[in-house]
């Protein structure tokens, strides 16, 4: 297990499963979800928290015709998170990791750095292959939950597209973490968010719109999890399948010889007031 600290924030990151980030604490608390060992090949199941890296699509699907991986089956969650990475580098300030994955011609390098004021995460996808190449990925963290926890966005509440149990309908921000699960994503680009517990403790990440146009969001009471959870999920994709994404013209398509790169800085402020929308 490897620790990288910075701005009041450690976290701990498990390279020999999928590069899994284990625990993020900040002041006393650890804000993701327990993540303890998995069966190959079964994303959702007891032990499910943590941090993993989700790409190229989330929900399971066959590429559609009209590019050149049409019928390439796609694995729920894909498959970064079970495949092997490669320790790149590390020392008391960063830790380098990369994969090439087994579904599509892609190869992902995340660095988790210290800053002064958290920890930056830092991302560069590529393509080796003669054919552009469609990449769906999302930041993937389940944060711990409670009755109390809320998820607190910026300015005005955006309106939000129901993703699951519900396809593709408006619905009002959830009043609360509900037994059930609720997946939306916001229908304008947001450039932060954070999760704020009952208590004021609160977890912020920021990320740039331009290179991270769509966020997913999503409220879990213990449907697919066995405790509650909330999570911030900065997508390169509208919607869980890339598959669909492809054909609305709403996916990062990753052309040969020319890398993606993509940051989220994660910061744990003092407890303050913070001004935006939030769940009541």
């Amino acid at each position: 297990m490897l620790t990288v600290q910075g701005g009041g924030i450690a976290v701990q990151i498990d390279v020999a499963d999928g590069a899994r980030i284990t625990s993020l604490t900040s002041g006393g608390r650890e804000w993701l979800a327990p993540s303890g060992p998995r069966s190959p090949g079964v994303f959702v199941q007891l032990g499910s928290g943590g941090w993993d890296e989700v790409v190229p699509t989330v929900a399971a699907c066959v590429l559609s015709d009209g590019s050149a991986f049409t019928g390439t089956v796609l694995a729920d969650h894909g498959d970064a998170w079970q495949s092997v990475w490669a320790l790149d580098s590390s020392d008391d300030t960063h830790v380098q990791t990369s994969v090439r994955l087994a579904s599509l011609p892609i190869t992902l390098t995340r660095r988790v750095a210290a800053t002064a004021t958290g920890i930056r995460l830092l991302w560069a996808a590529s393509t080796d292959g003669p054919e552009p190449v469609p990449l769906a990925w999302c930041a993937h963290p389940l944060f711990a939950a409670d009755a109390g926890t809320r998820i607190v966005l910026p300015g005005p509440a955006p309106a939000l597209i129901e993703e699951y149990p519900r396809d593709r309908v408006r619905r009002a921000w959830p009043a609360a973490v509900g037994a059930a699960a609720i997946k939306a994503f916001a229908a304008e680009p947001q450039s932060s968010a954070s999760v704020v517990h009952r208590n004021g403790d609160n977890l912020t990440l920021t990320w740039d719109p331009e290179l991270l146009p769509y966020l997913g969001l999503y409220w879990d009471g213990g449907e697919f999890t066995d405790t509650p959870v909330v999570a911030i999920e900065p997508s390169t994709a509208f919607g869980d399948s890339a598959a669909l994404a492809m054909d609305e013209g709403r996916i990062r398509t990753l052309e040969p010889g020319r890398p993606f790169r993509w940051w989220l800085q994660l910061t744990a402020p003092t407890r303050t007031g913070r001004r935006g929308h939030s769940i009541p």
